[in-house]
């Protein structure tokens, strides 16, 4: 008869109907609705009658003369009284008192309902926060009450309940908050008391775990009650107590997490079903049946991490707590089953006891039960593997969902329905959304690949993707790519969709800045080019501007630039690990990926991390990763900015098809002299800024200068880049191109068509000026 009646009072809760018979109309001359109001334009009278436009200032006018079929609408505003509900109704026509409005609250030292000696009286929505010795809700020798969607609760550590039931019958709290600081127990529910049922509601308790207190969030002392689908948090006895009279109680579908005191404790009473529950984080058993209990029925428990002493609350006198423990006149009266617990570590040696701390094999051993338990703290492990035949089994689970059989598990379970899950929660898999997104600055697109989604219950039937500008696509493959009109800061959506319906979303921020150009870095710590490479640092380690040492620079706004690696489509950060280490992880550019380019006075460039006002540094080594580290600037500081197809480049006269040599290794002026590129031939053409390049000789490390105010031919002396080392690059639609100097604004030439040293002297643009490079 109990597992009936739980049944469907879960099922009428959690969707929402009405835990009492249809409203049957009240007399036409007699108001079906009185009405409580606080505020100034209400003008309330407790003389009036309880009309909208004439109420009562406070509820206990109204409850002096409601009777059956009537409600007390009670608005907003703080009530400092203690009501007293004196007169019933009938299951068709209950005495109803609602707040409607989430402000209206019942405080003070005796603030709450007494409820004595009456039947059919319902609290709906009804706040009450009291500082008293005295329960927020106390209902005696009474029978057909029902508290449902209200707050009520003790501020203050008071000796008495927050709700007590004493001589109650046929009555119920669901969708209801219990809090308080009481010294006793949130809710209790007295040995006169019988079916009670107390579902969908949320115990929160003392944060004070002295085990003095003796607290205990739900306390059963009565036949036929039970304790269903809700959720307790603290205590020091207890998160649920039943002493030796609550026979046939149920307790089921509870979410019990940290406190001092036991999940579960069931002293002495009998016919107990103790299932589908979830249970951890307590400093003592999960579940404990002591005293003469029989008939107790312990199956489909998920239990982690209970009997515990890593949690800085627990009492070191309770190392040897475990998950499930019988003790006493409950051995060999307990059935133990369907479980699975978990004790921070698998094998562990004392996770159940049978009077005695032992494992599961030992307790298997001893006590002849926990044929079916696990040892694991995973969740798929709980996935249908239930006794639905175990007394109290639920049909719904916690949240109202019904058992789902999933077709990746084998149906491990027993009775009725195979793939029940354990616990207090049916695992309902929907889809799993994982993907990668490639950025695109130069084309200024996006690229989303959910290739590695995981379907859930049912195979995948769409891909949804939303790319934060309005532009959403929805199609059968999991690739979608994007380009967008403006740069900026966008949302990314991913909806996956199952066959079944179910779906689910995923968002993701990304940055697609505008590109301001492409360069390579070349440290000048050991003028090597910074790379990175997916799951390492940036390192100063390549001698070419390959692919992985290639990054847009990018405006971060506000004079800042962002670092994007084209190798790997993201933006360089500091790890906010360490806050100095540099990794290119970033598709979002926020504190962390936006720096300050200096210009140095050398032409060299160094970047600052705002963030931090550190400089990034290159170790010469060219193995250590780079980080943003360095206080100051110096030479492990600076780099020098290519451009990655002018690097390594070859300068060939128009003139004479030769190509540009710096001589000597460099110890002589530039000439046009080569039939070959080898190491001599070869240039850095360096950004220097305001448009002007550099070229950096690679046979000696030296930029060319036009010496002597660029009355001298070209040479390659020059350690770091000043006035007579800068050049206007000028492109001509013939391919070719022609270097100006800064220092005097002439043209390099290849002096007598090639057979001299090159010399900037050319007034104009002429064969002899004209170069490529490549």
């Amino acid at each position: 008869m109990r597992k009936s009646l739980f049944s469907g009072l879960v099922t009428t809760v959690l969707t929402g109907g009405a835990l009492m018979g249809t409203t049957v109309p009240a007399q036409a001359d007699t108001p079906t609705t009185l009405y409580v109001r606080q505020n100034p334009s209400a003008n309330c009278s407790d003389q009036y009658p309880g009309t909208l436009a004439q109420p009562f200032c406070s509820i206990g006018a109204a409850a002096a003369i409601v009777t059956g079929g009537q409600t007390v609408d009670i608005g907003g505003g703080v009530y400092m009284e203690r009501v007293s509900v004196t007169s019933s109704g009938t299951p068709q026509q209950p005495i109803v008192f609602s707040s409607s409005s989430s402000s209206a609250t019942l405080s003070g030292a005796s603030a709450g309902f007494v409820i004595d000696g009456q039947h059919d009286v319902v609290l709906q929505n009804i706040r009450v926060f009291g500082s008293g010795d005295v329960p927020a809700v106390d209902a005696r020798n009474s029978s057909g009450v029902t508290i449902r969607e209200g707050g009520y609760g003790l501020n203050r550590p008071a000796t008495s309940p927050v709700i007590r039931f004493a001589g109650v019958t046929g009555s119920s709290v669901s969708k209801t908050t219990v809090t308080g600081l009481t010294s006793t127990a949130a809710v209790t529910v007295d040995a006169a008391s019988s079916d009670v049922d107390i579902v969908g509601t949320t115990v929160q308790g003392n944060a004070n775990y002295t085990l003095a207190d003796h607290t205990v969030g739900v306390r059963i002392d009565g036949p036929g009650n039970s304790y269903v689908g809700g959720r307790v948090d603290g205590f020091t006895d207890a998160a649920v107590a039943l002493g030796p009279g609550a026979a046939g109680v149920v307790v089921a579908n509870n979410l019990i997490t940290g406190g001092a005191g036991h999940g579960v404790h069931n002293n002495g009473a009998t016919g107990t079903a103790i299932a589908n529950n979830t249970i951890k984080d307590r400093c003592r058993d999960g579940i404990r049946v002591d005293g003469a209990s029989s008939g107790v029925s312990v199956q489909n428990n998920v239990l982690a991490v209970n009997g515990y002493f890593s949690q800085g609350f627990c009492d070191p006198a309770f190392l040897d707590g475990v998950e499930i423990g019988v003790y006493g006149g409950a051995v060999g009266r307990t059935v133990v089953d369907y479980n699975n617990a978990h004790h921070y570590y698998n094998d562990s040696p004392q996770i159940y006891a049978w009077n005695t701390p032992t494992s599961l094999a030992g307790f298997r051993a001893v006590s002849g039960q926990a044929a079916h338990d696990r040892e694991t703290g995973q969740a798929p492990d709980s996935y249908d593997s239930a006794n639905s035949a175990a007394p109290g089994y639920p049909d719904l689970d916690r949240t109202g969902q019904p058992r789902i059989d999933d077709p990746t598990v084998p149906n491990t379970g027993a009775g009725p329905v195979t793939y029940a899950d354990r616990g207090a929660v049916e695992t309902i898999r929907t889809p799993v959304v994982l993907f990668n997104v490639g950025l695109n600055l130069e084309a200024r697109s996006v690229t989303v690949d959910a290739s590695a989604s995981t379907p859930g219950l049912a195979p995948i039937a769409s891909y949804e993707f939303g790319f934060g500008d309005n532009s959403v696509v929805t199609q059968a493959g999991p690739i979608a790519s994007h380009t967008y009109t403006r740069p900026g800061r966008y949302t990314l959506s991913i909806k996956i969709i199952g066959t079944d319906g179910r779906s689910t979303t995923r968002t993701e921020q990304v940055s697609l800045l505008q590109q301001t150009g492409t360069l390579a870095l070349r440290a000048l710590s050991n003028r090597r080019y910074v790379s990175y490479e997916s799951g390492s640092g940036l390192q100063p380690n390549q001698t070419e501007p390959g692919a992985t040492a290639q990054f847009d620079l990018a405006d971060a706004g506000d004079g800042k630039i962002a670092l994007f690696s084209r190798a790997v489509g993201r933006y360089v950060a500091i790890s906010e690990f360490d806050n100095a280490t540099l990794t290119a992880t970033s598709i979002l550019v926020d504190t962390r990926e936006a720096f300050t380019m200096i210009r140095n006075s050398d032409s060299t460039i160094s970047f600052q991390a705002p963030i931090t006002a550190k400089y990034i540094t290159a170790d010469p080594s060219g193995t250590v990763a780079m980080s943003a580290s360095s206080s100051t600037i110096s030479t492990w500081e600076k780099f020098l900015q290519v451009n990655p197809p002018e690097a390594n480049t070859a300068l060939k006269a128009k003139v004479n098809g030769r190509y540009v040599s710096a001589d000597g290794a460099g110890a002589k002026p530039l000439i046009a002299s080569a039939p070959t590129a080898s190491l001599w031939e070869r240039f850095d053409v360096v950004e220097l800024g305001n448009g002007q390049v550099g070229l950096l000789a690679r046979v000696n490390n030296k930029f060319v200068s036009a010496d002597g105010a660029g009355s001298k031919p070209l040479i390659a002396n020059a350690p770091t880049a000043s006035t007579w080392e800068r050049f206007d690059i000028i492109r001509s639609s013939d391919g070719t191109i022609s270097l100006r100097a800064a220092i005097n604004g002439k043209f390099v030439s290849a002096d007598g068509a090639g057979s001299k040293p090159l010399i900037a002297n050319g007034p104009a643009i002429s064969t002899w000026e004209k170069f490529t490079l490549g």
